[in-house]
């Protein structure tokens, strides 16, 4: 580990033990990714909130606020192609259960091998073949065993009202940009 991994590592203890923030759901076993604000905590994120604000919003002749909804309707994700395209292509080694990203692992192989190609784009199959074809292995083990490639959504679906059919379904909104779109 070197110094800078232990600076932050000490700064993070340091919050936590203060009660700055806090690892969200931690008495449950925590998840990833996830803070909870303690007292001071939320104190400094306000106030870092505030000055951003006030910097690139106020200050600027170009900026206005905007603060659109956090749930939309599915036809807003459905019109911008997010329904549809916003997902990765995951892909599993089966010998060491690492997960990967197969347009990135190819990406990876191509780099290491010299290879100039766009990857962005080309379909399951297409990754499928490939990885096969080149023999592309696993960055974890080394090893050629992978599952199938599977679509990942990156979209949160969930659903609005007391029923869960297809007419309540909304979207958690997965860029601030759409609220543009919709509003302007």
């Amino acid at each position: 580990m070197n110094n800078r991994e232990k600076s932050m590592d000490k700064i993070v203890a340091f919050c936590k033990g203060r009660g700055f923030v806090y690892s969200g759901s931690e008495i449950y076993g925590g998840l990833a990714n996830t803070w909870d604000y303690g007292p001071l905590g939320v104190e400094i994120k306000n106030n870092v909130k505030k000055a951003w604000w006030k910097k690139f919003v106020q200050e600027s002749p170009y900026n206005v606020g905007l603060d659109s909804a956090i749930l939309m309707n599915r036809e807003v994700w459905v019109a911008s192609g997010h329904v549809v395209n916003f997902n990765d292509p995951l892909i599993d080694c089966k010998s060491c259960k690492m997960r990967h990203r197969a347009d990135q692992l190819i990406e990876a192989y191509n780099s290491a091998n010299g290879i100039v190609m766009k990857v962005d784009g080309l379909t399951n199959d297409q990754l499928t073949d490939y990885i096969t074809e080149k023999g592309v292995t696993c960055s974890g083990c080394g090893k050629k065993d992978f599952t199938a490639i599977r679509k990942f959504n990156m979209m949160f679906k969930t659903h609005q009202g007391v029923t869960e059919d297809s007419q309540a379904e909304v979207y958690l909104r997965p860029e601030t940009a759409q609220g543009i779109f919709v509003n302007f």
